[in-house]
């Protein structure tokens, strides 16, 4: 395969947190690794640092969700830094500013593009006037047009796959799960300071849940269910890694039902450092209902760590590889998935290694790279004409 050069055009990237910033960065990196040339194109941040290869347009923040912004570039000026790049492929990952930009440089070079539909937007309605002013049909219509500007969708997940073709999403739509790095393991002393220094013994049973502290990740349910663990496992500890606007009130209902010692905030950690979380924990929990990717999922199995989560379909597809955890149907089932965990350990192991190779960022890039070399071979230029504005 031929060495590419290729324009990730996306509203988000680091230094905002999320798991649609680590999948591109983990693709970058991978890409690179593997001899391509990857261009970032992105919104600029106020906590942002120059990176070779990674351009800043002019972006506002997302008047409904803070920590977000969206691009605000004109064409001409992305044009100006894309225009001597030579790029083989545009890869877009917003259906917003910087995607729209993606379609406008995949038109004028008469280049393939490729979207990547990370959210499903009908999860997050509540976060504008709770769905008053952007209605489910809206979302649709507009998911819809952009899907279909393109020459290929990459979907996370097959449940955003069939949601994309319900939407009338017409052209080719691949799923390909995204990949993680493989992190080091790190050393026990190094884990058993951590715990010390959260409060944490040896002898207690970790749960560990990596979230944006936010509503749509189900954490009230989470701790509720945490809650009722104690009864029968006195010794499990729930760690809730991430920052967010809900956690004031999760503080809140910890205080109420009289879990502070048994229910932990860490704030914000930086994204290197989230695999010490991940490896001086026992188990990784999340009841989020609204996971299109599964990035902290996948992160976790790459960490060693057996899953307990609200069954979907994503999770499913993984445990036709292994059985790398307990997937559960309600809440009500938490209780005895942990303790499944907590006595079987080491039946998770074996399964949990396998998963390895299957997830690896290797393995996410490859399929990728097979993605863009298809639509190349299969782009025909058209004639140019002026897109409308989404």
């Amino acid at each position: 395969m031929r060495r590419m050069r290729i324009g990730i055009f996306t509203d988000t990237y680091f230094p905002q947190v999320s798991g649609v910033a680590t999948s591109i960065q983990t693709l970058k990196r991978e890409l690179e690794c593997q001899g391509h040339k990857v261009y970032i194109f992105t919104t600029t941040d106020p906590d942002a640092t120059l990176e070779p290869d990674v351009y800043r347009f002019e972006s506002i923040p997302f008047i409904f969700f803070k920590e977000r912004r969206v691009a605000v570039a004109t064409f001409s000026a992305v044009m100006r830094c894309v225009r001597n790049l030579d790029l083989d492929v545009v890869h877009t990952q917003t259906e917003f500013g910087m995607g729209i930009a993606g379609l406008h440089v995949a038109r004028e070079l008469q280049i393939p593009v490729i979207h990547t539909y990370h959210t499903w937007y009908e999860k997050y309605l509540h976060y504008v006037l709770n769905g008053h002013v952007v209605t489910k049909g809206m979302v649709q219509y507009l998911s819809r047009v952009f899907c279909n500007r393109c020459d290929a969708v990459i979907s996370p997940s097959a449940m955003i796959a069939d949601v994309l073709r319900e939407y009338g999403v017409t052209k080719p739509i691949t799923v390909i799960p995204t990949g993680v790095a493989l992190p080091d393991t790190i050393a026990k002393p190094k884990l058993m300071a951590l715990r010390q220094r959260l409060g944490l013994s040896a002898d207690d049973f970790v749960e560990v849940s990596v979230n944006r502290i936010a509503e749509e990740k189900n954490l009230d349910t989470l701790i509720k269910a945490h809650a009722a663990l104690q009864y029968e496992m006195p010794n499990a500890k729930l760690v809730l890694v991430g920052d967010g606007p809900e956690r004031e009130a999760l503080e809140e209902l910890v205080a109420l039902n009289e879990l502070g010692d048994t229910v932990l905030f860490t704030g914000m950690i930086p994204h290197e450092e989230v695999a010490k979380y991940y490896q001086m924990a026992d188990v990784y929990v999340n009841l989020s209902l609204t996971e299109t990717q599964g990035v902290t999922f996948i992160e976790a199995v790459a960490n060693g760590l057996p899953v307990v989560a609200i069954a979907n379909d994503y999770l499913e597809n993984l445990e036709t590889i292994g059985h790398f955890g307990e997937l559960i149907d309600s809440t009500a089932e938490y209780p005895d998935a942990i303790k499944q965990v907590y006595h079987h350990r080491e039946r998770y192991t074996e399964a949990v290694g396998a998963l390895k190779q299957a997830i690896s960022a290797e393995t996410f890039a490859c399929a990728v790279l097979e993605r863009y070399e298809a639509a190349k071979a299969q782009h025909l230029p058209v004639k140019r004409r002026r897109l409308p504005h989404l």
